[in-house]
This record gives C-alpha cells, sequence and structure tokens, in this order.
C-alpha cells in the first residue's frame, strides 16, 4: 500500500516538471496519412511557425496505415509530455475505431485534444477522358451499365464512405479501390488509371484549377469561398452526401494543462497568420476556432454521429 501511495504521488510532480521544463527537446507532430494529404499539408503549413513561437524544432512525421490507425496509436501510446502530438482528424478518430478490429485506442479518453484547426470537405473529382461534367453525367454513366472504379485514401475514409453513400443514393454500382493516402490515389487519378475519386478540397482544387482534372461538386451544404464555382451537393438536393474532414492537434491522454494551454493558444495564433490564413482560404480549408474543452467535445460528439453514418454507408462495424 505505501508503495501504490508512493507511486500515485509521483504522478502530479512529474507532471508538473514536464510542464516546468516544455519543450525540452524537439516536438514530434505524427501524421496520421503519407505526404500530401489533408493532415501532412496542415501539420507543415502550421510547423516552422510553431517551431520559432516555442522555441524548438518542430518535425512532421508521416505513420500511415490501417485507417491512421497505426500513426494515431503511437501518439496515444506516446509519454503525455508535450512533445509528441498528432494531427487528429475523421477517419482515426471518428471511423477507424468502427472498422479496424485490432485498434487499441480510446478516440476519447485516449487523448488531450488540444486545438482544433478547421475543417475541409470533400470533392467528386473525375478524370477528363471519363468526359463527365456534371454529377448527373456521372450517374449517367454509371446506370448505362460502364465499370467504374472509384479512388480513396482508404479504406474507412471519408471518402470511401461518400463513395459508399453516393452509390446508395443513386442506385448505382462502382468498385473501391483503396489507396494508401490520397497523393497516390491521385498520381492515378491525373494518369487515367481510375476515372473517379473522392478525395478532400486541398489536394483536388489545384489540379482542376490548372485543368487536369474536373471536380463535379463539394460535399458540403453550401458552395465554399476557395472554389465558387463548384456545386455543392447540398444545394443540388443529396444532403445525404454532406460530409467533411475536420482537423485538429491532440497528444496522448494526461498531458499538463499548462502545456495543453500554451500549444492551444500558440496554434490559434499561427492559423489566423495573414500567409497562413490566405494559404487556407486558397485550399479550401475552413478554420473552426474552439477553446480546448470545446474541440475535445466536439471530438466526442464525432464519434457519436459518424457510427450511423457508417451503417448507412454499408461498411461493417466491429
Amino acid at each position: 500500500m505505501v508503495a501504490s501511495v508512493a507511486t500515485l504521488a509521483l504522478v502530479p510532480a512529474q507532471s508538473v516538471q514536464a510542464a516546468s521544463t516544455w519543450p525540452a527537446r524537439p516536438i514530434r507532430i505524427v501524421v496520421t496519412f503519407p505526404p500530401g494529404g489533408s493532415s501532412d499539408i496542415v501539420a507543415r503549413l502550421i510547423s516552422s511557425q510553431l517551431s520559432e513561437r516555442v522555441g524548438q524544432a518542430v518535425v512532421v512525421d508521416n505513420r500511415p496505415g490501417a485507417g491512421g490507425t497505426l500513426g494515431a496509436t503511437i501518439a496515444a501510446q506516446a509519454q503525455p509530455d508535450g512533445h509528441t502530438l498528432v494531427v487528429s482528424n475523421t477517419a482515426p478518430f471518428s471511423v477507424s475505431p468502427f472498422i479496424y478490429p485490432a485498434v487499441r485506442y480510446d478516440p476519447v479518453k485516449g487523448f488531450t485534444h488540444i486545438a482544433s484547426i478547421g475543417a475541409v470537405p470533400n470533392v467528386l473529382a473525375v478524370s477528363n477522358p471519363l468526359g463527365a461534367k456534371s454529377v448527373a453525367d456521372l450517374v449517367a454513366a454509371a446506370r448505362s451499365g460502364r465499370a467504374l472504379n472509384y479512388g480513396s485514401s482508404g479504406v474507412g475514409s471519408v471518402g470511401h464512405i461518400v463513395g459508399e453513400l453516393f452509390q446508395r443514393q443513386f442506385k448505382v454500382t462502382m468498385t473501391h479501390v483503396p489507396y494508401k493516402g490520397a497523393a497516390p490515389m491521385l498520381v492515378d487519378l491525373l494518369a487515367n488509371q481510375i476515372p473517379l475519386a473522392f478525395d478532400t478540397l486541398p489536394q483536388s482544387l489545384p489540379h482542376a484549377q490548372r485543368g487536369a482534372l474536373r471536380i463535379l461538386a463539394v460535399t458540403s451544404a453550401k458552395r465554399v469561398g476557395a472554389a465558387p464555382e463548384i456545386p455543392a451537393v447540398g444545394e443540388l438536393g443529396y444532403p445525404s452526401l454532406v460530409a467533411e474532414n475536420w482537423l485538429g492537434l491532440s497528444g496522448p491522454a494526461g498531458i499538463p494543462a499548462s502545456v495543453v494551454g500554451t500549444l492551444h493558444r500558440t496554434v490559434g495564433e499561427v492559423i489566423v497568420l495573414p500567409a497562413i490564413a490566405l494559404r487556407m482560404d486558397e485550399l479550401g480549408i475552413v478554420r473552426r476556432p474552439m477553446t480546448a474543452e470545446g474541440f475535445a467535445a466536439f471530438v466526442s460528439a464525432e464519434v457519436g454521429a459518424w457510427q450511423p453514418v457508417l451503417k448507412a454507408a454499408g461498411i461493417r462495424t466491429e
């Protein structure tokens, strides 16, 4: 009993020490998908400015795999001293824990949710040879009996889910081709190896702007400021297809409150810097400011909200 009490007594002392010396070494931001995706874009946008403000190097560490759960597991199991963080996002926090049976973390209780960064809609992007200029054109092609494959950034990604919901909405059949991230998927879409993909706006928009592919719709209720010419599924009359990828900064459960406060304040300062804010606007990343407590509550609500969506999409939960 004495040993147990002594051990417990060390916990707050260690937390105070960690908080007083933070950051004592470089900070690692784990990205749960390969380079080129929304999480990676956001991490690299903010890392240098975070580094300047906290006085330590900030290193982006891409750890993709299993719907983002490999990277999320690394972050959940790290020491809760504020030196290992993760770009939290929809797939590994709201979706993958329910479709990957080997997941060993709780997306709510297993993390300290520090700061909301923003959200991005998905898009329905098609290759130019497909010839579809609207959602109606694509539906007509699918109903004609033409075999269509659609790409996503992986099993359980928001793109995968929206692709399944799209098929149910229009009573068409397409074959899902999962990739290990958005970047390799876009390579195949641009090379006409797949005719369409459900991607996020920041990745696809630059290619659409230079005419290398066409975006038929964004999966939002209303058009987005970064691409006002692209119709939204909400205005087209398909609210069941509205979906977005939320993005934030989290770390393992138990990070000292003073460290959380400093990180939350610093992230908030960084994402409104003119150059970063402009780049986020250009990419269609909508900032979503929240308190740290509000962000934690948001993640909890998102975890609950996505379970019926998974069932509606026909993706088996475990």
